[in-house]
């Protein structure tokens, strides 16, 4: 008896969590407090560089989200279900790392990395889309969008001589990478059984993509602006490096190209059809005309959450007063003795004459384990901590340079280390042959020869 597509792909899925665990474990595995010499932190790389840390490590502060909400769809696939938990804990070493930069290097205090956390946990990530197959697609092109992120930061990092975060960022872009061609080679494998439907879905998805984090964090559009600026992720850079090597691997390049065309056709119809129904009035008895219900111009009132908010906000004052109230009373019933007196001074912050004490820093558990002392320096203020926000000013836009040696060395030890690798290297051989071929192509001449003098 056949299988029917949907076992084939559990089957499939469960085979290549069984291989990419073993090539994980005897390959790639890397201990956050061992492994990286975070002695090593340079406390005068710019708030530039600390602002682009902090944005990815805000990314996946999400984890959880993340997880957690994919986790309840694919649940009775082991092999995906499995996968999906494996690759959290190795998300949650490269946040591990991120936020251990921002210590060591002295650019956030542990006061600064819990203000940071707990505002960016009062939203929460929800799933983009809500298909399975629709999710891989979306998962692996974040996925190499990622190790792009992660590539150029780590060449901002060596320009500015921090050798810790160079460290920490090689070993989690070799994951991004690996994470990549697990999603890459499971959309092939479903390309395998329904072509036109897989093709769909990928064609929907780029439409419809944005990176996770977009809708959650304060003030991302300033982040994302800084990224795009400094050339280590911006819209030159996710059609250069993330679309086009993505239709290129899948054997699509030619035939999206296509689909998009005839998708741009499709949406200036669509357009028409709009305007038109803009038009489209029903008289009521009273003498007014609105849109019919399947008008595009029909909208939802309002929830009021606004006014919800600005309601539990003055109750959460009000509690916060009266809880400091009943504090205050507490303290002036103590008994007065010297005991009481140094509690009671430790509380409100001042010493015996009544001045106020400087605060003292709190120690950061990540450091703790791993054994160092921040360096000393100026913290640098936060983008997406409202009470640090600012604009800083950036260095003009640059055209984007060509890969070089190391990205491809990058690509080349992530693929080996990936599941198929052989397969992997042969498609990626004929890609290039192809490529020199259409270059050699544009620069023919009518009469056979080539432009070149």
């Amino acid at each position: 008896m056949a299988l029917s597509i949907q076992a084939q792909m559990d089957e499939f899925f469960y085979r290549e969590l069984v291989k990419y665990l073993k090539l994980a474990e005897e390959k790639r595995r890397w201990n956050v407090f061992k492994d990286i010499h975070w002695a090593e932190a340079n406390p005068d790389t710019s708030e530039t560089l600390a602002h682009c840390v902090e944005t990815f490590c805000a990314v996946e502060m999400y984890l959880p989200d993340f997880t957690a909400s994919l986790l309840r769809m694919i649940r009775r696939s082991r092999g995906r279900a499995w996968f999906h938990v494996n690759w959290g804990y190795e998300e949650s070493k490269h946040s591990l790392a991120l936020e251990s930069w921002l210590l060591a290097s002295g650019h956030r205090t542990e006061e600064q990395r819990d203000a940071f956390e707990k505002e960016l946990l009062e939203a929460e990530w929800e799933l983009p889309f809500d298909h399975p197959r629709q999710m891989v697609c979306y998962t692996m092109i974040q996925e190499l969008a990622t190790f792009w992120n992660y590539r150029n930061l780590e060449k901002m990092a060596t320009q500015q001589q921090d050798w810790a975060l160079v460290g920490a960022l090689r070993l989690i872009s070799v994951d991004e990478r690996v994470h990549y061609n697990f999603y890459r080679n499971s959309v092939k494998e479903w390309m395998k059984h329904d072509d036109a439907g897989t093709v769909e879905d990928l064609k929907y998805v780029f439409d419809n993509f944005s990176m996770p984090g977009r809708s959650q964090i304060p003030r991302y559009d300033e982040s994302a602006r800084i990224l795009a600026k400094t050339g280590i992720y911006g819209p030159r850079e996710y059609i250069k490096l993330v679309k086009n090597p993505i239709l290129e691997d899948l054997g699509l390049d030619k035939d999206f190209h296509l689909m998009e065309a005839a998708q741009a056709r499709y949406a200036a119809q669509r357009a028409a059809r709009q305007e038109a129904m803009k038009r489209e009035q029903i008289a009521l008895g009273n003498g007014h005309a609105v849109p019919k219900n399947g008008s595009p111009l029909n909208g939802k009132p309002g929830e009021g959450a606004a006014q919800n908010s600005a309601t539990q906000n003055g109750n959460a004052q009000n509690g916060n007063t009266q809880n400091g109230a009943s504090n205050g009373t507490m303290h002036a019933a103590a008994t007065f003795n010297s005991h009481s007196l140094n509690s009671a001074l430790a509380n409100t912050g001042k010493n015996g004459d009544g001045e106020n004490l400087p605060p003292t820093p709190r120690r950061a558990p990540l450091l703790e384990a791993i054994g160092i002392e921040p360096k000393q320096r100026t913290p640098s203020p936060s983008i997406i901590l409202a009470s640090d926000a600012a604009n800083e000013p950036l260095p003009g836009s640059r055209g984007m340079a060509k890969l070089d040696d190391l990205d491809q060395s990058l690509i080349v030890a992530g693929d080996e280390i990936s599941n198929n690798a052989k397969e992997m290297r042969e498609e990626r051989a004929k890609i290039r042959r192809n490529r020199m071929k259409n270059d050699r192509l544009r620069r023919q001449k009518p009469d056979g020869g080539t432009s070149e003098s």
